[in-house]
């Protein structure tokens, strides 16, 4: 069974042929279209606090000291010492997402995930390892890959989850936009190459851009400086929730294999039925957007909290592939320090959590706290991931 096991995952991963934008469609290399159904892995490589559970203050009714991943790892570090924060952050890593999590996203029909990380990832001696080998065992699951740069130098916005909370200078330091065209000429020398690596995702909603003008110049930079050592590789533009309608059209810009990503959130909505009908109201618009730019459309985050329900979520994915879109999920799991988090995650936990304490914990302790948060002792309701998968 165990060679069986080896040969199916070994064929999965000779199966994924280079992808790339054909019309508004993403093809094979036969001119197959190519439907994307997957989902983030958040929380991995950017530590988003709301949704993992690490306390943010020392003590009950003192004001927060964790807000993001930046004053996470800074904590820790300034208690325990660099060489502790080190080995605490890579079994967070290791206990978070897992070989067998790629297993389990395949075996549930889903055909990619999208992997968000943080510039500061190759601050580290071995970012580019790191995602390296993130990559290789999505691959061996017969998994795509849409690399995000979730948080890119100086910060998109002032959102926590670009890694540092309150930033925003991307726009405004001509140094972190330079810093931003390198990272993103090293990440896609390395895979450029790379089939499973179906996507960059070049900078994740960047709402803090001050104009959509601004927002696609910086996008221009980029795009071209990553032209020069991948010229084949999709690369996705992100709206910044200005709106597709300010979004450059692809031959105007002279923008080669590029498609356009969109989040979709409904906060107000007040029924299940709510985000369904939300949802279409906008199609038939997005869709004449879309035809104007003659280009794919990645849905990269979706979810349907509050009151969300498979039902809901099956209609809501049916939106999207009858529009021929790719989309991603947010997110595969979600395990707080409190509390319940609804469907955030598909996979959350069965009970109470026993909180990580970055204030009072040892290594040892975090270490071994963090076994209880790997995806096999979390719980999945069948009928949501099958919704959320499209089947």
């Amino acid at each position: 069974m165990l060679i069986a096991a080896i040969s199916i995952l070994a064929m999965r991963s000779a199966m994924l042929p280079p992808l790339h934008c054909s019309g508004k469609n993403v093809v094979d290399p036969q001119g197959k279209i190519v439907q994307m159904r997957g989902v983030n892995l958040g929380g991995w490589f950017v530590d988003e606090i709301w949704m993992t559970p690490w306390l943010k203050a020392p003590e009950v009714g003192k004001p927060d000291v964790i807000k993001d991943h930046k004053t996470l790892w800074a904590s820790i570090e300034s208690r325990l010492g660099a060489a502790s924060m080190h080995l605490v952050r890579e079994a967070w890593r290791a206990n978070w997402i897992s070989a067998e999590d790629f297993t389990r996203i395949r075996a549930a029909g889903f055909d990619h995930v999208r992997i968000p990380f943080l510039d500061s990832l190759f601050e580290e001696d071995d970012g580019i390892r790191i995602l390296r080998e993130a990559v290789a065992k999505a691959k061996q699951s017969g998994l795509y890959v849409v690399l995000d740069l979730h948080g890119a130098p100086g910060g998109q916005s002032t959102e926590h989850h670009t890694g540092s909370e309150g930033r925003n200078r991307l726009w405004f330091d001509v140094d972190n936009i330079e810093k931003m065209e390198k990272l993103w000429i090293r990440i896609a020398k390395e895979f450029a190459e790379e089939p499973a690596v179906a996507m960059f995702d070049i900078m994740n909603e960047p709402v803090g851009a001050p104009n959509a003008s601004m927002l696609h110049l910086v996008y221009d930079r980029v795009i071209r400086a990553i032209r020069t050592v991948a010229p084949r590789k999709i690369v996705l533009v992100d709206d910044g929730y200005k709106g597709f309608e300010t979004t450059p059209h692809p031959n105007i810009a002279n923008w080669q294999n590029v498609a356009f990503s969109l989040h979709f959130y409904q906060f107000n909505s007040k029924t299940t039925e709510e985000h369904v009908t939300n949802l279409k109201s906008r199609m038939p618009k997005l869709i004449e957007l879309q035809g104007y730019r003659n280009a794919p459309v990645y849905a990269g985050e979706f979810n349907l909290e509050p009151f969300n329900s498979p039902v809901s979520m099956s209609l809501f994915v049916a939106e999207f592939l009858k529009a021929g879109w790719s989309y991603a999920l947010w997110t595969w799991k979600a395990v707080p320090s409190s509390g319940a988090l609804g469907d955030w995650g598909l996979y959350r936990p069965n009970g109470a959590v026993v909180p990580l304490d970055p204030f009072h914990d040892s290594e040892q302790t975090l270490i071994a706290k963090m076994r209880a948060v790997r995806t096999e002792n979390l719980v999945a309701p069948p009928t949501q991931v099958a919704a959320a998968a499209g089947h």
